[in-house]
């Protein structure tokens, strides 16, 4: 097949050369003509040699997300169950089957499927189509999803503000193929039993890419009592359980949560311990607490992202500061902090930073034990730095 071209300008074309997904509106000398958003064109140095082909959006300042760079790959329904097919075998490579039945099937630009996302909660699948191009490929590719996963069903959860900049409508959640799950899909994770709610939850139902830690935090929390900050559905705290711990606190903002939440401990209970459930700004909450008390033996934080442009960059720096450091007041002496980053914008310099000067602000010793970035259904790119997001750091308070 033939596919509409767009030129780029001279000098723009190393990044691409180099790995990257993206062309970006400045990097464009002529574009295709009456290209419809979403359409595939082939992209081409100023001198015409092909570079790669992907999906184009002129309404997006990301001009084309790149699909192949093999001029002979057409972009069809092979296609895309053969990237499907090896993003799932990447996962079963590696022992992730040995540790839970919910993981990240698809990764977006990190699997060679720039604006996909597929999540494998047990037999059920959750799909999110971000951009024009993906949208517009749904049939072919939730084909393929059906015959690389076999799913009991498959829920859409394109209800992201992704697609506004990619000029696209809203698209209510739903089930779009199979069985529709449950109200809560029952998971496991390390042994431990838990749910999720794919009608309701944050980003399709879960935060599978915290997996790994709160795993570690399992096993370090033994007769430990928790404040868990943003705990969501209470995955921290339900693995501390798990792990022994005497008493955790939760604190979220949005009562939605309670219900997932409350399963989730009570299925992980044990008879000498405790959990407790809060609804209130995490921020603020942590802030009184560092002025009255009372003190914990490890504290969690997984905030949301809190830089997404770059203008913002000083302030949010601030306030991750703020944060960690109204968060170490709170420990005791050989106090746990568990906190994380999942701003692609902050980098892994940014975040030992920030940890560094909290610890300075309040004049404890930190020693860092762990430093963890992606499990491995989350993988990166190495050619695109803005995958490269989440940061989790474990560290011991020496006061």
């Amino acid at each position: 097949m033939s596919y509409p071209e767009l030129r780029l300008r001279k000098g723009t074309e190393r990044s691409l050369l180099n790995g990257h997904p993206w062309v970006y509106s400045g990097a464009v000398d002529q574009p295709p003509a009456d290209a419809a958003p979403g359409c595939l064109v082939d992209v081409v140095d100023h001198r015409g040699r092909f570079i790669g082909r992907g999906h184009y959006n002129a309404r997006s300042p990301i001009r084309v997300r790149i699909l192949t760079r093999d001029r002979e790959t057409d972009i069809d329904s092979a296609f895309f169950r053969a990237r499907i097919g090896r993003a799932l075998r990447l996962r079963l490579d590696s022992d992730l089957t040995g540790q839970t039945d919910a993981f990240r099937v698809v990764h977006g630009e990190s699997d060679g499927l720039p604006g996909l996302v597929v999540d494998r909660y047990g037999d059920h699948a959750v799909v999110q189509f971000h951009t024009a191009g993906i949208d517009g490929a749904r049939e072919d590719i939730l084909d393929a999803i059906d015959a690389t996963l076999t799913p009991t069903g498959l829920y859409e959860r394109s209800d992201v503000g992704t697609r506004r900049a990619e000029g696209l409508p809203d698209r209510p959640a739903g089930p779009v193929r199979g069985t529709p799950p449950p109200d809560f899909i029952t998971i496991s994770e390390g042994g431990a039993p838990l749910v999720v709610d794919v009608y309701r939850g944050q980003k399709t139902g879960f935060f599978l890419d915290q997996r790994d830690n709160r795993l570690l935090l399992r096993r370090l929390c033994q007769g430990r009592e928790l404040l868990n900050a943003f705990s969501y559905t209470s995955g921290f705290s339900l693995q501390a359980r798990r792990g022994g711990a005497k008493q955790t606190l939760d604190v979220d903002v949005a009562r939605s949560v309670l219900p997932a939440a409350r399963q989730n401990l009570q299925l992980n209970a044990s008879a000498d311990g405790r959990s407790d459930l809060v609804i209130a700004d995490a921020f603020a909450f942590v802030d009184d607490l560092g002025r009255r008390g009372p003190r914990f033996d490890a504290v969690v934080l997984d905030p949301p992202a809190l830089l997404r442009k770059r203008a913002d960059y000083k302030k949010a720096m601030g306030v991750y500061i703020k944060l960690n450091r109204n968060a170490l007041r709170l420990l005791r002496d050989d106090g746990l902090l568990v906190t994380a980053s999942c701003s692609s914008r902050i980098t892994p310099e940014d975040f030992f930073a920030i940890v560094q000067r909290a610890a300075a602000s309040e004049k404890v010793g930190l020693r860092i034990v762990a430093y963890n970035l992606h499990p491995p259904d989350h993988p990166v790119n190495p050619a695109f730095p803005e995958g490269r997001y989440l940061k989790c750091v474990f560290a011991r308070v020496i006061r």
